[in-house]
């Protein structure tokens, strides 16, 4: 079933207004949503449980400070007699259901909500940006070009329509000065919809052209980052060349929304070398760079999560060096995903490949 929630402000307000919907008539005791704060005009992922505080949601904003599945996930670790609706990205519902299939987080119950994705700015744009612009949300969506002013991951990404979900709130070929479309993909979504007396509408018929238009941009910005990363990392030395700024901040990792150890190897002592070691291995190799073992640590999550890498780029946004991690984590990814014929996000039921073992005669 496909609604268009109509509204004189747009998409952005006809948005909010459905969601204050769900808490109103008691359809749901929380909504998981991109909201502001008094503090700043970053929007931050927020628990809303009261109509009135729905105001300070904004969705549509085209920045996302990280990927939000880990703190959904944190919502839904534990079966509770709570119901609660999530506003997700494409990227944030793969995450979260690889983070379902590691007993990280326990769906039922729960509604999701996937937003069709333009893509988002890095956040120092986006502050910059929404100084000069406080409608940006509305706008960015509506702008034909976003490509010049989204990060890399994004102008990548050929995943920006939801895959599972409930309901998917349609933003291409609608016109988004008039409200938002949604379409159920559930019984679940369209019950609520059903529930809420949202009268049934078409699918506007600009819709697939303009998705078919941003995948041919996407795909082709994909196979130019896949093409130069594995040029710059086909040798060991290029990979260590590419990583040599490393801080060993372990920032991507923390960013990482499938990097999902409760304990990571490298914060135990495995990696806490004794004085003696480092000096010895010195006097072995006449030098060694300090911090170490930062080479180490990015094969090893590359060896431990490339199959689940939602390319969402967040690893690269809070990298104080600058590294592209998210490149070489997107370009692994995408050969590992392919052996395995595996797709993270897909389906919740679809098992990790490496815990697989086939009996091949």
């Amino acid at each position: 079933m496909f609604t268009f929630v109509k509204n004189e402000q747009g998409a952005k307000e006809a948005l909010r207004i459905f969601l204050t919907r769900l808490l109103e008539e008691k359809r749901v005791d929380g909504v998981f949503v991109a909201a502001t704060t008094p503090y700043s005009n970053l929007p931050m992922p927020t628990l809303i449980a009261s109509p009135e505080a729905m105001k300070n949601a904004d969705p549509f904003a085209p920045v996302a400070p990280f990927n939000a599945a880990r703190q959904a996930a944190a919502l839904l670790r534990q079966t509770t007699r709570k119901k609660l609706a999530f506003v997700l990205r494409p990227c944030e519902l793969r995450a979260l259901v690889e983070l379902t299939k590691l007993n990280q987080a326990v769906l039922e119950g729960s509604i999701l909500l996937g937003m069709e994705c333009r893509g988002r700015m890095e956040k120092d744009l986006y502050l910059e940006e929404v100084k000069n612009n406080p409608d940006l949300s509305q706008a960015f969506f509506q702008k034909e070009d976003v490509e010049g002013s989204i990060c890399t991951a994004c102008r990548a990404c050929e995943q920006f329509v939801p895959g599972t979900c409930d309901l998917v709130i349609s933003v291409f070929g609608q016109d988004l000065s008039k409200g938002v479309g949604l379409n159920s993909r559930s019984e679940t979504g369209g019950h609520l919809l059903g529930a809420l007396s949202c009268p049934e509408s078409e699918m506007p018929t600009a819709h697939d052209p303009a998705v078919a238009n941003t995948m041919e941009s996407r795909k082709a910005a994909k196979e130019e980052l896949l093409k130069a990363t594995s040029e710059k990392i086909q040798t060991l030395e290029g990979f260590e060349t590419l990583v040599a700024n490393c801080l060993n901040c372990y920032n991507c990792r923390v960013a990482c929304p499938v990097c999902y150890c409760r304990e990571c190897v490298f914060l135990t002592d495995v990696f806490a070398h004794e004085p003696s070691l480092l000096i010895r291995r010195a006097e072995k190799k006449g030098v060694i760079k300090m911090p170490v073992e930062t080479t180490m640590f990015h094969l090893t999550r590359l060896a431990h999560i490339g199959h689940a890498c939602v390319a969402c780029g967040h690893c690269t946004s809070v990298c104080p060096s600058h590294i592209p991690v998210a490149d070489f984590f997107i370009t692994v990814g995408s050969k590992v995903q392919g052996l395995f014929d595996y797709a993270p996000g897909r389906d919740v039921n679809e098992p990790i490949p490496y815990l697989v073992f086939e009996d091949k005669k």
